[in-house]
């Protein structure tokens, strides 16, 4: 999942404020108020990287400027420390007039009706919700009602090592690849420490080197993978009962096993240290060839500046579509606020198009939610060339499932079978029996009466 792959506020130099003078211009078209009344604090918690709150930071300072009537906190948080602090925050009944969270985290306290429903003030304001991609929109939604506002999101898309496939005398990947395609060219792109491929006779699958793809089905949450091979684990709409065992479901998980198992073209361990050594994603690593990983991962690539890379969109799945997982973030607002009308024209100015692209898109930190923004993030004066992969895989992206409160306690408690699954240590079918005994059994609280 992309969030286990992603990673206080600076101060102002040219560049911050010239942004400023930029966002300004978005603000200023909305209005500021000339109100002589006291102005309102409006406490503003987000969870961002250190990258994203140098642009962040100025388009919200050129808000404050032009709204006298506020005043706007910001309050940075760590992004693993998201769950603790808002957590910690409606214990004590202090939560923020305002939160940016993560899309995959935000049921856990809908359903606890911690924040407030949006579906009337949007409906008020006319806030133009077919702009926003369907996808960003549902961790957001619950019993019928919005209870956040998304405003950006990264789709997992496919990346390719260049000088690997040039050294393996293979061509590029195209967009009409399938995954059988991908799975022919990793156990050729798989190498072990003597040089020999995948499917060598003298190749020794205890010395690989460099594999063909990134990892495997190495959790859950890698459900799309799962569909586009014609299965599904989720059994219900929001994934509150899985399955592991149907045919179908099982054929898909045994050919993601095999690439792992049988051909060592990917990995068991892909983010830990076990297999290559070093801890993080193998690709940007540069010892895999291919790999699924979330849009965002170019930046870094980009800053490395270590793997001459292309991207696409997801392989074709069995149907003939392409199917990949989304993370999203969104504002939702304190149940408790005491400003909540406030509170709401922030979001709206947070999420306006204009903004979404200066602050978000154009610095190139994740696609805006909104279709008429979403553009904003392509710049070919970098890499890779084949940027419109990115907004292929949002039209088609679908959210991360299960994102109920259990979520994650059922991660945990299904890691290491996967694991066992794909080093042999279990059998395929006792693997999927126990996967999806130990998935619904923690997931069973989440389940609907």
């Amino acid at each position: 999942m992309s969030n286990a792959r992603r990673w206080r506020r600076p101060g102002l130099g040219t560049v911050a404020a010239a942004r400023i003078a930029c966002v300004a211009i978005l603000v200023t078209a909305c209005g500021s108020s000339t109100s002589s009344a006291a102005p309102v604090t409006l406490r503003l918690e987000v969870s961002m990287t250190p990258e994203e709150l140098a642009s962040f930071n100025p388009a919200i300072k050129a808000i404050d400027a032009a709204h006298p009537e506020w005043i706007i906190q910001v309050e940075p948080v760590p992004q693993d420390g998201e769950v603790e602090k808002i957590t910690n925050e409606l214990a004590g009944d202090n939560l923020p007039d305002i939160v940016r969270v993560t899309g995959s985290n935000a049921q856990q306290w809908i359903r606890r009706k911690a924040f407030t429903d949006l579906t009337p003030l949007a409906t008020g304001a006319g806030l133009d919700l077919a702009d926003f991609y369907a996808g960003t929109l549902d961790q957001f939604r619950w019993q019928g009602e919005l209870w956040g506002i998304p405003d950006t999101a990264s789709p997992e898309i496919v990346f390719y090592n260049k000088a690997m496939f040039d050294a393996a005398g293979l061509s590029y990947p195209t967009e009409s690849w399938t995954y059988d395609d991908m799975r022919a060219a990793a156990k050729k792109l798989t190498l072990d420490t003597a040089g020999h491929d995948a499917t060598d006779a003298a190749f020794d699958p205890s010395k690989v080197r460099q594999w063909g793809w990134n990892g495997g089905l190495t959790y859950f949450w890698q459900n799309e993978e799962v569909k586009a091979l014609g299965g599904n684990l989720c059994a219900n709409a929001d994934c509150t009962q899985m399955d592991f065992t149907s045919p179908a479901t099982s054929k898909a998980i045994g050919w993601w096993v095999g690439l792992v198992r049988d051909d060592h073209a990917g990995l068991y361990d892909p983010y830990g240290s076990s297999q290559k050594g070093v801890d993080g994603d193998p690709f940007i690593a540069g010892v895999a060839a291919m790999g699924s990983n979330g849009s965002f991962a170019i930046g870094q690539l980009d800053a490395e500046a270590k793997v001459k890379y292309d991207v696409l969109p997801p392989f074709l799945g069995v149907d003939g579509a392409r199917h990949t997982p989304l993370s999203t973030n969104g504002y939702v607002i304190g149940a408790q606020s005491r400003h909540q009308a406030e509170a709401w024209k922030l979001i709206q100015l947070l999420v306006a198009p204009d903004f979404l692209a200066t602050t978000w898109g154009r610095p190139g930190h994740a696609v805006p939610a909104r279709r008429s923004a979403a553009s904003s993030v392509i710049d070919l004066s970098h890499a890779p060339a084949n940027q419109a992969a990115i907004l292929t895989a949002m039209g088609v992206g679908e959210i991360f499932r299960p994102y109920t409160s259990s979520a994650f306690a059922t991660y945990q408690a299904t890691l290491d079978l996967f694991m066992k699954m794909n080093t042999g240590a279990v059998s395929l079918a006792d693997g999927e029996a126990a996967l999806e005994k130990a998935a619904n059994d923690t997931l069973a609280p989440d389940r609907s009466p």
